[in-house]
């Protein structure tokens, strides 16, 4: 098929319209899953690929970005069970600082995320690093993605139930995690 064609152009204005739009949400997404920006920057690009060659199985224009964000989950998942064999650590210092504008994290209104918006934006990053992939997941996907609940219920394939409950374990954890970083530098050594 050529560029020149009719068929794909349209294919390339659907693919530019309905995914690439979401190209900046996609990274930061990755950023957070992965925790360095050359592994996010190859998982959004292996993301667009693969919904450029799927294009056909979007339905709807609205659903593009959930749809993106799906992909995006699924290569990461069969990424890290290819590394099960060979884990690696993964260096915060890796984590860019310029991914994640000043309370972009803290978008759900009924919480009352005090430490959080009282914590420099370095430690927030490695206490979300910190957190097992079950519960940073749909942090990420609410608070950088900007996802309701049920869309993250539909992206991770969960009832609506378990993404309010990994939630709100998950920002449990993170409060908790950034409160004992918090008396870790306050401590004398």
């Amino acid at each position: 098929m050529s560029i020149r064609e009719p068929a794909a152009r349209e294919r390339i204005r659907r693919f530019e319209a309905e995914v690439l739009v979401h190209l900046d949400d996609l990274y930061r997404a990755a950023l957070r899953l992965t925790g360095n920006a050359p592994e996010a920057e190859d998982l959004t690009q292996d993301t667009c690929l693969r919904a450029f060659e799927c294009l056909d199985q979007l339905r709807s224009s609205a659903a593009g970005r959930a749809w993106a964000f799906t992909i995006l989950r699924s290569i990461f998942l069969r990424r890290i069970e290819r590394q099960s064999t060979h884990p690696r650590v993964i260096s915060l210092d890796d984590i860019e600082a310029s991914f994640l504008a000043p309370g972009e994290i803290l978008r759900d209104s009924y919480e009352a995320l005090l430490p959080v918006q009282e914590t420099p934006l370095a430690e927030v990053r490695e206490g979300l690093a910190r957190l097992p992939l079950l519960y940073r997941e749909p942090i990420v996907l609410a608070h950088i993605g900007g996802f309701s609940y049920k869309e993250i219920a539909q992206i991770l394939a969960i009832p609506l139930g378990t993404v309010m409950s990994r939630l709100f374990r998950g920002r449990r954890l993170l409060r908790s995690e950034l409160r004992e970083g918090r008396s870790r530098t306050r401590t004398p050594s």
